[in-house]
């Protein structure tokens, strides 16, 4: 499995990380791609393509990092 962690600004509260996050995976589920989310700022993604398509079609504020 391939994870996705989205490094959000400190101001941002869990709750709303969690949200954007969910936000972030419904938009990918449209176009395709399908995650699981194992916690407020992580995907998880089946295969490395689709994380990589998912970090190039990343529009958020968080900084993206690839584990």
């Amino acid at each position: 499995m391939y994870l996705l962690t989205i490094h959000y600004d400190d101001t941002v509260t869990d709750f709303m990380q969690d949200i954007n996050t969910f936000c972030f995976a419904t938009d990918l589920m449209l176009r395709g791609i399908y995650t699981e989310q194992p916690r407020d700022d992580q995907l998880l993604f089946g295969s490395e393509q689709d994380r990589t398509y998912a970090v190039i079609s990343y529009t958020g504020n968080g900084t993206l990092e690839c584990v």
